[in-house]
C-alpha cells in the first residue's frame, strides 16, 4: 500500500494553471509547428498516413520537451498537438477522445465501450519528479478488478513510462521485448508506473498488471464514493517507483492515458484535465 491524501482542487487547479502557462511557453520555444511537421514528414517517408490518424506508421513520434496542456488548445476540432495515439490491440475497438469544455476549461472527453486504446506524448529524458492531474469519470466499472487479466478495465488511467538497462531484464521479459519490437517496429518502455481508478482495490493498493511484471499499478481513487466530482491528484515519482518496483527508478521517457472496458465489455464516460509534470 501507499499513502493517499486527499487533494484539494480549488488549490491545484491554480497550481497546475500556472504549470501549465510555462509548460506551453517551453513547448513553443521549441517551435512544435516544426517538431509535428518533422513528424509528419518522418510517418510519410516511412509508408505511414502523413496525417498521423493511421496505426501503419513506423516512424518514432518526436519527443518534446513538455506535456501539451488540454486547457491550451486553440480549437476543440483536434487533440493538443503532440498527443500521440497508442494502440493496444489492432483487433480492439479503440475508445473516443476528443476536447470538450467543461467547468469552464478546456479538458480531455473519453468515451468508452468495450473498447481499449490510448494518448501518449514521448518526452525528451527527464529525472523523475512531481505529476500532477484533474479527472472525472461517471462510469465506476464495479466487475473490474485489476489483478485479473479477464477483468482488468479502469475508467481513468495515467501512466509514466521509464527508461532502463533492457540487458539486466530477465530473459522471458527480453523476448517479450523483441517480439514486441518486431510486431509494432517500436521499443517497449522498460518499465512503466500506472495510476488508476480502480473498480474494486482500495486506494493506496499496488497491483502488478496481470499480463506482464514490467507494468506496476497504483490505485489512486476507487470504486463509487467520488464518482461524478473532479478528483485531483499529486504523486511523486521516485518514491512511488521505488514502492512499486523496489528500486530508483530510470529517466521517464513518456507519459500517457487511457479510458478502456474491452475485458468486462462495459462502457465509461470519463474526463481528464491538464497532466502536468514538474
Amino acid at each position: 500500500m501507499v499513502p493517499v491524501a486527499e487533494v484539494d482542487c480549488k488549490t491545484f487547479a491554480v497550481k497546475a494553471g500556472m504549470k501549465s502557462a510555462v509548460h506551453v511557453d517551453a513547448l513553443e520555444a521549441a517551435n512544435i509547428a516544426t517538431v509535428l511537421a518533422t513528424q509528419r514528414n518522418a510517418d510519410a517517408e516511412a509508408g505511414g498516413d502523413p496525417e498521423g490518424e493511421g496505426e501503419s506508421s513506423t516512424a518514432a513520434p518526436v519527443a518534446l520537451p513538455e506535456l501539451p496542456p488540454f486547457s491550451a488548445s486553440a480549437s476543440l476540432a483536434n487533440l493538443p498537438a503532440g498527443w500521440q495515439p497508442w494502440t493496444i490491440n489492432r483487433n480492439k475497438t479503440p475508445t473516443r477522445y476528443t476536447l470538450t469544455e467543461m467547468d469552464q476549461r478546456l479538458v480531455l472527453h473519453a468515451q468508452a465501450e468495450s473498447s481499449a486504446s490510448g494518448l501518449y506524448v514521448p518526452l525528451t529524458q527527464r529525472d523523475p519528479g512531481m505529476l500532477r492531474w484533474m479527472w472525472k469519470t461517471r462510469d465506476v466499472i464495479r466487475s473490474a478488478d485489476n489483478a485479473m487479466g479477464q477483468r482488468e478495465d479502469a475508467p481513468l488511467r495515467i501512466f509514466v513510462a521509464f527508461d532502463g538497462d533492457m540487458a539486466k531484464l530477465p530473459l522471458r521479459d527480453q523476448l517479450m521485448y523483441e517480439m514486441a519490437r518486431i510486431t509494432t517496429g517500436r521499443e517497449m518502455p522498460y518499465a512503466t508506473l500506472m495510476y488508476i481508478w480502480g473498480g474494486r482495490r482500495p486506494a493506496g493498493a499496488v497491483l502488478n498488471n496481470p499480463h506482464t511484471d514490467r507494468v506496476r499499478m497504483i490505485v489512486v481513487d476507487s470504486g463509487t464514493r467520488h464518482a461524478n466530482s473532479w478528483r485531483c491528484h499529486e504523486r511523486d515519482l521516485r518514491a512511488d517507483y521505488r514502492k512499486a518496483f523496489g528500486t530508483d527508478p530510470g529517466k521517464v521517457i513518456a507519459v500517457g492515458l487511457m479510458t478502456d472496458t474491452d475485458n468486462t465489455k462495459s462502457r465509461a464516460e470519463s474526463w481528464y484535465g491538464d497532466i502536468v509534470l514538474d
